[in-house]
């Protein structure tokens, strides 16, 4: 049977923003929402599907559940993957607390797949829902149709795909109806003590405006190369650098979005500051001396607004030292991804300056006084006192040691995605090779 007009109107945006090649990732709950994506893409039928389904093992019945996902996968032919939410679970924040390590689980997964995108199966009435949430007082967030995965460093290079945005929740199970495909009702959907589902009874039968949008700021590609100054030099050392002229004539909710999101790239936090902070901050940004927050420091000079990590905060609110093992690369500081054939540990070049070599400190010093304290350093873990660490953004990179390293700064690809200029699988897929430090002499 042919799919609806509705599913087949979805396909062009499919081949538009999946425009990459391999398997597809979906997470699929056995609710109707995802069971009707799944559904939707296989009626596509362009890529492969892998199906990620997480166990968070807080109801009894998760096992059934998750085998009805597993028989859903195998009825498409796609690919299943379950997921297990291990450990002690939160006494309050619950629902919250679920939803990040599902967020979690899920990138974590995405990427050992070799996947740069996730399905999710988010409609209308969850926009809805989250609109009477929020003037409740709720500070959930708006589902986007294309957005970076939440979760921070877990989540890079991972994005997120709502295709149903547009499409009300009985329009998705009545697609299934016609099917003969059954899926799974969640009673915590029922609960009167959950405000999404108090939200949700209230909304069931009411109509909802499906364009309906929250206005949000935003800034064009074109914009932000306006605004960044020699992105090409600082980018990637971890620095952010607009031209203070063109900052200040920005709208002032376009301004504080770009300040919130320069202001977590910059530092590699997980989260974006309180909006009265960050109001604060651009009232302050005239002053003569630098600002902090959020874990970056902020400085206005000769024309410039540069954000930076803050020196004296590494290791201060999170661990400064990352450990390799010799296989698997790990995330530095929220702002580097490395990679070694060796093991070691990633530190702060300000902790370990007079251990490094004369080539590396000369370059050190040529750079902003910023940053000269925030790059990262390579220590092998087989080492003697009087062995030489290794500057990973030196650019050279001539020792022998860098032949087995290679280090790329996230901060340029994760601002171009909080706001919104990384729109296409294969964009995303692009990103991936920003920023990269490689030995001149190989790996």
């Amino acid at each position: 049977m042919p799919a609806p007009a509705f599913i087949q109107d979805k396909f062009p945006d499919f081949a538009a923003r999946l425009d990459g090649d391999g398997a597809i990732g979906v997470a699929v709950s056995g609710g109707g929402d995802s069971v009707a994506l799944l559904y939707a893409l296989a009626a596509w039928n362009k890529r492969p599907l892998e199906v990620f389904c997480v166990d968070h093992g807080l109801n009894p019945l998760s096992p059934q559940w998750t085998q009805s996902v597993a028989d859903h996968a195998a009825r498409v032919g796609a690919g299943f993957t379950v997921l297990y939410w291990q450990g002690e679970k939160p006494a309050t924040g619950l629902s919250a607390a679920a939803r990040l390590a599902r967020h979690r689980l899920l990138a974590e997964a995405a990427r050992e797949k070799g996947l740069s995108v996730l399905c999710l199966a988010h409609t209308a009435d969850d926009i809805a829902e989250a609109q009477v949430m929020r003037a409740q007082g709720s500070n959930v967030g708006a589902p986007k149709i294309w957005a970076p995965s939440p979760v921070w460093p877990e989540g890079h290079d991972i994005f997120l795909y709502r295709p149903f945005l547009d499409v009300r929740r009985e329009t998705l199970r009545a697609y299934l109806r016609g099917m003969g495909v059954t899926w799974i009702d969640d009673p915590a959907n029922d609960s009167p003590h959950s405000l999404r589902a108090r939200t949700r009874k209230a909304l069931h039968q009411q109509s909802v405006d499906l364009s309906a949008r929250e206005d949000e700021a935003t800034i064009t590609a074109g914009g932000l190369r306006d605004l960044l100054y020699q992105p090409q030099d600082l980018a990637p050392l971890g620095m952010i650098a607009f031209r203070a002229e063109a900052f200040d004539a920005l709208p002032r909710e376009m301004a504080l979005k770009l300040l919130a999101a320069a202001e977590v790239c910059a530092g590699g936090g997980d989260r974006l500051p309180r909006r009265n902070k960050i109001a604060a901050l651009l009232e302050n940004l005239s002053s003569a001396g630098p600002l902090n927050l959020a874990g970056a420091r902020i400085v206005r000079r000769d024309g410039l607004i540069t954000l930076s990590r803050e020196t004296g905060d590494i290791g201060r609110n999170r661990s400064g030292v990352c450990t390799l093992n010799g296989t698997d690369a790990a995330v530095w500081d929220g702002r580097f991804l490395v990679r070694s054939s060796q093991a070691g540990e990633v530190v702060a070049s300000g902790r370990v300056r007079g251990d490094l070599t004369e080539a590396d400190r000369s370059w050190l010093m040529r750079l902003p006084a910023d940053l000269r304290g925030t790059q990262p350093v390579f220590v092998p873990a087989a080492q003697n006192n009087n062995q030489n660490k290794y500057l990973l953004t030196n650019p050279a990179l001539r020792q022998g040691a860098y032949g087995a390293i290679t280090a790329r700064c996230l901060v340029g690809s994760r601002l171009r995605a909080a706001l919104g200029l990384i729109t296409t699988e294969s964009a995303v897929i692009s990103a991936k090779s920003d920023c990269v430090f490689t030995p001149i002499n190989g790996v």
